[in-house]
């Protein structure tokens, strides 16, 4: 049974680009520019991986909008989202990435067989959050400390002595 992929990007070329990449795939590819059909498309298509382009056309929803969408209704919730992003992400980006709960990204420009191979990875659940952004792990708050509990200055080293160095002697009369 192939692949069903939904990509959504405003490129017309980047649509075009990802139907060539899994052409010769056992996949079949929607390919749709406006991210407000995403929900009702993979819904519609049973999408087995959505690509959403990180910024879509103005207007319309960030791609990052569009995962939590997606993540947010339980018919959808369960299909794994690739972030298409321009270039490795920063650390806001990758934030975000993990804040609207992608399974990962692809920096464009990418390679097809990298394309292929994190689509694959996802899929299969092989890559999740592996090879793209983490989640992050909540870390407990530090309790506070009384005024009297703190620790003490540390003292500095006293300075040792120079050791004294042998007269200099020149050369004998």
């Amino acid at each position: 049974m192939p692949t069903k992929i939904l990509a959504i990007d405003d490129s017309k070329t980047m649509r075009l680009a990802i139907k060539i990449t899994f052409a010769a795939e056992d996949a079949e590819v929607v390919a749709v520019s406006k991210g407000s059909e995403a929900v009702a498309r993979a819904k519609q298509m049973g999408a087995d991986v959505v690509l959403v382009d990180h910024r879509l056309a103005p207007g319309e929803p960030s791609g990052y909008d569009v995962c939590r969408a997606l993540k947010a209704d339980p018919a959808t919730a369960g299909i794994p989202v690739l972030i298409l992003t321009k270039g490795p992400p920063d650390e806001a980006a990758t934030a975000e990435i993990s804040a609207c709960g992608a399974d990962g990204f692809v920096p464009k420009p990418f390679g097809t067989q990298e394309l292929i191979d994190k689509v694959r990875a996802v899929v299969e659940g092989k890559g999740a959050r592996v090879t793209g952004a983490p989640r992050p792990v909540p870390r407990p708050p530090a309790a506070p400390t009384p005024a009297s509990a703190k620790p003490a200055a540390a003292k500095p080293a006293a300075a040792k002595p120079a050791a004294a160095k042998p007269p200099v002697r020149g050369p004998a009369p």
